[in-house]
């Protein structure tokens, strides 16, 4: 393994993640749930009721290429359609419909994957049971560890070979989730990694924390359209590696699993949104506390540390450690807050990239360019719609 120092014998396939089962689940009201210290309810509240419409439109498009009939679907999942209207029900789709219809869509399937995955099918039902096995794994790493043999169980029966490695750095300070890709051709790795990316996303929402990726690999080139991978990865991607890699903070895998089975039922619901679209809605750490801070604060103006201890009602040793916990600092929300809403107004707006970066604070364009660089590996101006 070379210049990894620990390597932890996680193995096994990818996490099925495009569509739950929740109809079919069964899950109950356990007692244990009704008189846990642990939220009642994990239903978020959205800032918008409607799915964005590309998105339903990529999902159309999955339905049409698969030959899956799109009007029975619909109805099927509770998604009104009116025949009389010319109007697609793309363009007023709620969070809850769009969940049904990936449920529904990936029974006719019989993959949770949609196909992503192109070395091996999910057959319905798998990301519910490996969650249920995480559950109780006490912290992340160990609860990762189950899941990652229980995928290597299903590829056995198929004959399949292990393909997920998770290790720690020589360092100690990182971790590394890699997926091989030996059968995936080199044209469809992104998809692996995009799928690595949504692993991270359901276990970050098992223990209540964002898990920000600091640096990830593709082992295959960057794709002519790379709009779904950037919506993963706004960070920079190193391509045609030898294996799909995702680094994050080993303090995640420190972090305790703190959900129950009521919480999992409830969550399923939207699965397929959350782990797609709203992951921010999945989580009540300090750090997206504090992300919610600065998005809200006017223009470039930042809170300074001393005035986030004030607001938090924390002392600035507590709210030091409580991030270290999580596997971040202050700068790195603020680098990462930047970075996001550079690209936000460098794709809808008409504002030079002078004017980006006067927005964000810097006044020098240079200073601009060279801090974008190392948030997204690229210049600004690629992107650009």
């Amino acid at each position: 393994m070379g210049r990894h120092a620990k390597l932890v014998k996680y193995r096994g396939g990818a996490l099925g993640f495009h569509g739950d089962r929740t109809l079919y689940f069964g899950f109950q009201n356990c007692a244990e749930c009704r008189v846990s210290n642990r939220p009642a309810s994990v239903t978020p509240k959205f800032p918008s009721e409607v799915v964005p419409a590309p998105m339903v439109m990529s999902l159309f498009r999955t339905m049409q290429q698969a030959g899956v009939a799109q009007g029975r679907l619909l109805i099927e999942a509770g998604v009104p359609v009116d025949p009389l209207r010319a109007a697609s029900p793309a363009g007023c789709m709620t969070p809850r419909q769009y969940s049904r219809l990936c449920t529904v869509v990936s029974r006719q399937l019989a993959d949770e994957t949609f196909g992503a995955m192109p070395d091996a099918v999910t057959p319905p039902g798998t990301l519910r049971m490996l969650a249920l096995g995480m559950l109780g794994g006490g912290a992340l790493g160990t609860a990762m560890q189950r899941a990652i043999e229980f995928n290597a169980s299903c590829r056995a029966r198929g004959r399949l070979p292990q393909e997920n490695r998770l290790w720690v750095q020589d360092s100690g300070r990182h971790a590394t989730l890699a997926y091989l890709g030996t059968g995936v051709p080199a044209r469809h790795q992104h998809r692996v990694l995009a799928g690595l990316a949504i692993w991270l996303r359901f276990c970050g929402w098992m223990i209540g924390q964002e898990i920000d990726v600091v640096s990830a690999s593709c082992a295959g080139p960057a794709p002519a359209r790379d709009d779904a991978l950037r919506h993963f990865f706004p960070g920079p991607v190193r391509f045609d590696a030898s294996s799909n890699t995702v680094t994050f903070s080993v303090r995640h895998l420190e972090a305790p699993i703190v959900r129950d089975e009521c919480q999992l039922a409830e969550f399923m619901a939207l699965a397929p949104y959350l782990l797609l679209y709203a992951p921010e809605a999945c989580h009540d750490s300090v750090a997206r506390r504090i992300r919610v801070l600065i998005d809200n604060a006017p223009d470039a103006a930042l809170p300074s540390f001393t005035a986030l201890t004030v607001h938090l009602n924390m002392s600035a040793r507590t709210l030091r450690r409580r991030l270290e916990s999580e596997g971040t600092s202050y700068q790195r929300i603020k680098d990462t807050a930047r970075r996001d809403r550079a690209i936000r107004l460098l794709r809808q707006s008409h504002l030079s990239i002078f004017d980006v970066a006067e927005a964000l604070g810097f006044s020098d364009p240079s200073a601009f360019h060279r801090s974008f660089k190392k948030w997204t590996g690229r210049p600004p101006g690629e992107f650009r719609c």
